[in-house]
């Protein structure tokens, strides 16, 4: 089957970049200043540190982009570095992460509808409007990346509206006596209260491999996807530093690790104008649901590329007319309507604390082994001494980073997601004729 997508379904580098910074800040941004909040402003130094292994990682990516221009994100550049068994395993906890993910965002969308419709907090609702969305974004995806990219640049322009005046605007009433007073909420050690912070804050900078990803359909590739990785990290990692540090000097501890939609009550902090709240709520879902189209189909190009090498069942691979595997879509969309299901929640926060700290590590498995995937693919092409130590280095430090971020996770999902690798074992078969076929 080809892999080649019509160019006028193809983005360009600057909605690649969107892509990037979309997926990173409608992920978490919505929600992350209440999460760290439940420890303390103290949170900050873990934003410095989790940037030095972020930057590697997304450094890795573009070095990875760059050595194996076609191929599609981090399966493929773990399969071409340690083999078909490996690779088909990394895209088979890659793809759950996905599905998981995506459900986070939905329960952002339904906790901001609560607060301009009541209705929505109950359970039921919320429930069922998680369900609608679902399918509602299958269907743009089925209409091809063209559509998806407009969709999520439209969505990201009109997000960066209050997100931009939080982050730049917000310092004019930042409090340094408010800051300081949620310093350490968290009734542990300061290294303990910092530790807490690194799951939660990588979950902001999920999606820096998008570009990777999807690069079939980003038109010149070699070029565009380490440009939109880094450009895109950069952009992601200053808006949620800023947006995050001035929420806390802002809005008072106890209300802030309390809320089911920050950015909404930091305008009733400071301007007491439930109106503008509204209109901010309504930006925030839209944005929201920009990433979720954006985060399907990042999700369902890695199902296809794994079904073209006979490592998930062929079938998912069959596209339609825009190049979409409109089967996999299928199977994107029941697998998520099954994760909302399970996971719903009364409290919004509650449940989309239940799906960060199952992702996050979930993630966490396919970056470290890109990272190494780095150290291989270099010494395989043959690279130049002076060049091949800089992906080393690279390598080391951020899969050592994505290690130790295990290591500080909940022991109980770190061993779920152990289990799940093992799982996987099961689903691979016929690996002598994958072999055969792919050699």
């Amino acid at each position: 089957m080809s892999l080649n997508v019509n160019k006028t379904n193809q983005i360009g580098l600057i909605a690649a970049v969107v892509l990037v910074a979309s997926n990173m800040l409608g992920s978490g941004i919505y929600m992350l200043p209440a999460i760290l909040a439940n420890v303390g402003s103290i949170s900050i130094i873990a934003w410095g540190i989790t940037l030095i292994g972020i930057f590697a990682l997304a450094l890795v990516f573009a070095k990875l982009a760059l050595l194996v221009p076609s191929g599609s994100g981090i399966y493929a550049y773990v399969k071409e570095a340690f083999g078909n068994f490996t690779g088909f395993q990394i895209n088979f906890i890659y793809s759950i992460a996905n599905w998981v993910a995506l459900v986070s965002l939905l329960i952002v969308v339904t906790g901001y509808l609560g607060k301009i419709f009541p209705i929505f907090n109950q359970q039921s609702v919320a429930t069922l409007t998680q369900l609608m969305i679902i399918w509602i974004f299958i269907f743009l995806n089925l209409c091809g990346a063209r559509y998806v990219g407009i969709v999520q640049s439209i969505t990201f322009i009109l997000g960066l509206i209050p997100i931009l005046f939080v982050a730049i605007c917000g310092w004019k009433w930042f409090s340094i006596n408010t800051f300081i007073q949620s310093w350490q909420v968290a009734p542990v050690s300061k290294i303990n209260a910092i530790n807490m912070c690194f799951n939660t804050i990588i979950w902001s900078f999920i999606g820096i491999e998008s570009a990777c990803v999807v690069s079939k359909v980003i038109s010149n590739p070699k070029r565009n996807v380490p440009l939109a990785t880094i450009f895109g990290v950069s952009l992601g990692a200053a808006i949620c530093i800023s947006t995050c540090t001035v929420m806390m000097g802002v809005i008072p501890n106890q209300v802030l690790a309390k809320s089911n939609a920050p950015f909404a009550d930091f305008l009733v902090t400071i301007f007491n104008f439930k109106y503008l709240m509204f209109f901010l709520c309504i930006i925030a879902i839209t944005n929201c649901c920009g990433a979720i189209s954006g985060w399907i189909l990042v999700t369902v190009q890695t199902i296809k590329a794994a079904s073209e090498d006979n490592l998930f069942p062929r079938f998912l691979a069959k596209t339609n007319k825009n190049g979409i595997p409109n089967r996999a879509l299928l199977l994107i969309g029941i697998v998520m309507s099954i994760i909302v299901i399970l996971t719903s929640s009364p409290n919004a926060q509650t449940q989309f604390n239940k799906i960060i700290n199952i992702s996050v590590i979930l993630y966490l498995i396919p970056y470290i082994c890109s990272a190494f995937a780095i150290i291989q693919i270099g010494k395989n092409r043959i690279i130049p001494k002076s060049q091949y130590i800089p992906y080393v280095i690279l390598g080391i430090i951020s899969g050592l980073f994505c290690i130790w971020s295990i290591i500080n996770a909940d022991l109980s999902v770190s061993l779920s997601a152990f289990i799940l690798t093992l799982i996987s074992m099961i689903f691979y078969s016929d690996k002598p004729k994958i072999a055969i076929k792919t050699n």
